[in-house]
């Protein structure tokens, strides 16, 4: 019992380093671009996994090929795309309403695993999903009558961001299962997804200078510095929680992020964002069907 109460700790822990992210984001990207926040993430998150992860799992790695492009997979689709997507929904939308849209991930997810995996559809899993469509339907319709938002054709295309996000989310954990089911620990396959993830954007990054004819160099300031230390922040806390508590519990208290965020837009970002009783209760729909998803 102790180990799941400081499991339940730790997750609740990485729900709030996730919307300070959120929140950091939001806020760095109005003056730098969205390759700016990735490539401060990417350079934060190997600074500390790398040596953690080589001094924790040593001598034992446990790392086949197979595992090493599983994790190479999913770290493309969830650390590289997944995020570039939830940012720049972040700095078109606003992060009270790209964060209940990227929460849909457990829709994809569950659609995957019944294609792919051949999971079973229960009673519960399907009243999560419905609430989880009906959220993100919520969310869509409140931005719509949003004046801090787009109109028409440009805020689908704005919203599809970080619905692209999602579904990014929703396959990543069917390569990192496979990854992990090679027996490599979990902090040394976070660390190889990463990796992958940070040797995919220097290639974008090389493309786009070549393409360009410019070089490309990163601009920082303390926000997206903030929003990296935050992320490290997530990913080590959300380990931890994993470590102590079964996956259900620290999932469901993970998707409470998703109102961390809106109450927070609505305290720190009133200039900016303007939260509504209809966003308020679609984040809310939002986070009860992922829990209802995770627990069916």
């Amino acid at each position: 019992m102790p180990d799941v109460v400081a499991g339940a700790a730790f997750a609740v822990l990485a729900a709030l380093f996730l919307a300070a992210q959120s929140l950091t984001v939001r806020v760095g990207t109005e003056t730098h671009r969205v390759a700016d926040v990735v490539a401060a993430m990417f350079a934060t998150n190997l600074l500390v996994l790398v040596p953690v992860a080589a001094v924790s799992a040593y001598p034992t790695y446990a790392l086949t090929p197979s595992a090493v492009a599983a994790f190479a997979v999913s770290g493309l689709l969830g650390s590289l795309l997944a995020r570039f997507c939830y940012f720049h929904g972040i700095a078109r939308l606003g992060a009270s309403r790209a964060e209940p849209l990227k929460a849909l991930f457990p829709v994809f997810a569950t659609v995957i695993a019944v294609l792919v995996l051949g999971e079973s559809v229960t009673p519960t899993l399907a009243l999560g999903v419905l609430l989880l469509v009906a959220g993100g339907l919520g969310v869509v319709l409140d931005s719509r009558r949003t004046p801090a938002t787009a109109s028409g054709r440009r805020l689908w295309v704005d919203v599809a961001f970080p619905l692209a996000a999602a579904l990014f989310l929703g396959i990543d954990p069917v390569f990192t299962k496979l990854g992990l089911a090679a027996g490599t620990p979990p902090l040394v396959g976070l660390t190889v997804r990463v990796g992958a993830a940070a040797l995919g954007f220097c290639g974008y990054l090389a493309w786009v200078s070549r393409a360009s004819g410019r070089a490309w160099r990163p601009r920082v300031n303390r926000w997206l510095v903030g929003a990296s230390v935050a992320n490290t922040g997530y990913l080590v806390a959300y380990y931890a929680a994993l470590d102590r508590a079964p996956v259900a519990v620290v999932t469901s208290l993970l998707g409470v992020s998703t109102l961390f965020v809106v109450a927070g837009a609505a305290v720190f970002l009133q200039r900016d964002e303007r939260v509504t009783w209809r966003l308020a209760a679609a984040a809310l729909l939002v986070v009860v069907g992922a829990a209802f998803v995770v627990r069916g």
